[in-house]
């Protein structure tokens, strides 16, 4: 609590010294050599009030790290100094002699120096980490942070300090020429020398450091070399511009490269920072409109506040729900990335349908990378780099599992919040959805196929098994009849009734061959319907009084030919349960190993008789497993009777 008062009482104090500058420039008259733009003071003020608000920010989510009491302190004590110069250049004046101007004045010559000169030392050397990485540095940043101290209290006492602040005028207190010059020099030298060796060391860091911290140290050495650069020859305006570059560096490596890990915690800080800068900006502007219009008096400082005031207050939540949409996504507005999904849905492709929602779920949560695996653990579909642990869900449709969600993780340690997990939640039901849409149009497409393929081999059998067996036959009873008629025109009936004998004989052996034929022909049901659901369909047309309960755990694609002997065994078998074993339950079990379909039918009726003579069904039944190159067998069972059947997945 007490660190919290500490540095938002810094930023407070800043927005209000940086306020009495802007409103000493425009409203009060100018002080002969102190003829400062108000729009210098507005960039200046601006900058480091945006300075203090980020450092209160980072002090206060991670108080042990000095980067954020660095960044408060350059901007604190820069603000205090535009705001104490402005006090103290006015009301040390003979004709307002304002309380302790001069003492102000004379803390505002060196209240600039931190900010001067502790970027290119102190916080160089810190950064990006918050930490030192070389022993020798600590003598280095100790011997800068001496040296700023050192001149930050010298340049109180130095007479031209002073006059740069109140012109023409001697400080309360000076010291002399003697003591102060060389005193000056030796903090500039050291705090020089210090500043030399923590760039070559940043230089050095920056060739060998890895991603992120690379592209950390080059945003920050790339602001600093322009900064400090322009510093000796550009204008007031120009440098004010340039100081918004490195607050420009340091947000670019919190929200482009995670520094620090505090992305998940500056949405608040980044909104109030650009609220902090905006009213100060806003106020400068208006005191110096309201200014022109009456005599120097508190008058237009009030008028602006409240200006200001009415102006930024529906500003806030517009800005909150943009910096919430830049940093975390759609959280906050889940129906916009809901919209966004059902937009992909209705106008993708269908091979870009998967990956196009995952892209989807990607931004609208800011993840590095999406996956979807399915529930045999292969990768479906990705999106982003290469997928990275993260936060994994289920995905499950209708009590159906469908995979897998994994959404990696923003950053090591930047667990996803509540909303972030809502939001997931509810996308990933749709994207289950479109799975299973897509699944079933894979399943369609397979089984037409194997319908397509079924039909195919059924023709050529009908077509093989006609010209090799019926048509034979029929042909030669049509013979048979041509030489009967032509013994009848010669008289001789003997020769005609030997044979019309003959081909009474082969009539039975055509009609078995019809017979064949059509007991060979696919089933219907498995034109519509895989074997496991034919299956069911039939057991449910049986006597109810039969409870049958049929299972096929991982049935794979059968050959059409298994399938069509596979369900005539087993609706043979059901059926001579329910006629013939006076059985109160059956159980059918489908497996697949070795290439080969298990069939086993369990029923607890009265079992086998002593003698058992095969009828007609169960003749059927052996022999179309035996033409599949299987076997069928029959055994008494702990109570009632088990079949078992074995068909080979290969032709024989």
């Amino acid at each position: 609590m007490a660190v919290r008062v500490v540095v938002w009482s810094v930023v407070l104090t800043s927005v209000i010294a940086v306020a009495l500058a802007g409103w000493a420039r425009a409203a009060l008259p100018a002080v002969p050599g102190q003829e400062q733009p108000v729009a210098e003071v507005a960039l200046m003020g601006s900058a480091l009030v945006s300075w203090a608000a980020a450092g209160a920010v980072l002090t206060v989510l991670r108080p042990r790290n000095p980067l954020g009491w660095l960044f408060l302190l350059i901007g604190g004590s820069g603000a205090w100094q535009l705001g104490l110069a402005a006090y103290g250049s006015h009301g040390a004046t003979a004709d307002r002699g304002w309380p302790g101007a001069a003492a102000v004045a004379a803390v505002a010559g060196g209240a600039h120096v931190p900010s001067l000169f502790a970027l290119p030392t102190v916080v160089l050397a810190l950064y990006p980490r918050g930490r030192l990485d070389a022993r020798w540095l600590r003598w280095t940043v100790a011997a800068a942070a001496a040296g700023i101290g050192t001149l930050t209290v010298a340049a109180v006492f130095d007479p031209d300090a002073y006059d740069d602040i109140v012109p023409g005028r001697p400080p309360p207190v000076a010291l002399p020429a003697t003591v102060l010059g060389p005193l000056i020099a030796f903090c500039l030298l050291l705090i020089g020398l210090s500043a030399l060796a923590v760039t070559a060391h940043a230089l050095r860091r920056l060739v060998r450091s890895e991603p992120p911290e690379r592209q950390q140290l080059a945003w920050m050495l790339s602001v600093l070399t322009v900064v400090m650069g322009t510093s000796f020859f550009a204008g007031p305006l120009v440098r004010a511009a340039l100081a918004v570059l490195v607050p420009a560096a340091v947000a670019v490596g919190v929200l482009r490269y995670r520094m620090l890990g505090i992305e998940a915690v500056l949405r608040r800080g980044l909104v109030y920072g650009l609220l902090t800068t905006v009213v100060a900006a806003l106020y400068l502007l208006t005191t110096a409109a309201i200014g022109m219009l009456w005599e120097p008096s508190p008058l237009p400082g009030v008028l602006a506040a409240a200006v200001v005031a009415v102006a930024l207050t529906p500003a806030r939540d517009r800005l909150q729900q943009a910096v919430d949409w830049w940093i975390y996504g759609a959280r906050r507005d889940p129906l916009r990335a809901l919209a966004r999904l059902g937009d992909r849905v209705a106008y993708g492709d269908e091979e870009e349908l998967l990956p196009g929602a995952l892209d989807v779920v990607r931004h609208a949560v800011r993840a590095p990378s999406v996956r979807l695996t399915g529930p045999d653990g292969a990768v479906r579909a990705t999106a982003g780099p290469p997928p990275a642990p993260g936060l994994t869900l289920p995905l499950r449709l209708a009590g159906r599992p469908l995979g897998t969600l994994t959404v990696a993780d923003r950053a090591p340690g930047e667990p996803y919040g509540r909303d972030d997990l809502r939001l997931l939640e509810a996308l990933a039901q749709q994207v289950a959805v479109i799975a299973r849409a897509l699944e079933l149009t894979d399943l369609v497409a397979a089984h037409r196929d194997q319908v397509i393929e079924a039909t195919r081999l059924e023709r050529d059998r009908l077509r093989q098994d006609l010209h090799d067996g019926l048509g034979p036959s029929l042909a030669g009873m049509g013979l048979g009849l041509q030489a009967t008629a032509d013994s009848l025109d010669r008289g001789d009936t003997a020769a005609a009734r030997l044979l019309l004998d003959r081909m009474r004989d082969e009539v039975p052996g055509a009609v078995g061959e019809i017979r064949r034929i059509i007991d060979d022909l696919r089933p219907d049901a498995l034109d519509r319907m895989s074997l496991l659901e034919a299956t069911r369909r039939h057991a449910r047309t049986l006597t109810p009084a039969v409870t049958i309960d049929i299972a096929a755990p991982e049935l794979p694609p059968l050959p059409p030919a298994v399938e069509s002997s596979a369900y005539r065994i087993v609706t043979e078998a059901l059926t001579n349960v329910a006629r013939h074993a006076d059985a109160d339950r059956a159980f059918v079990r489908l497996t697949v190993s070795d290439h080969t379909l298990h069939i086993t039918v369990t029923d607890d009726g009265r079992g086998l008789p002593p003698r058992l003579v095969p009828g007609v069904g169960l003749t059927s039944m052996r022999r179309r497993a035996e033409a599949r190159g299987g076997s069928l067998t029959v055994r008494p069972g702990v109570r009632g009777t088990v079949l078992t059947a074995v068909l080979p997945l290969e032709a024989p």
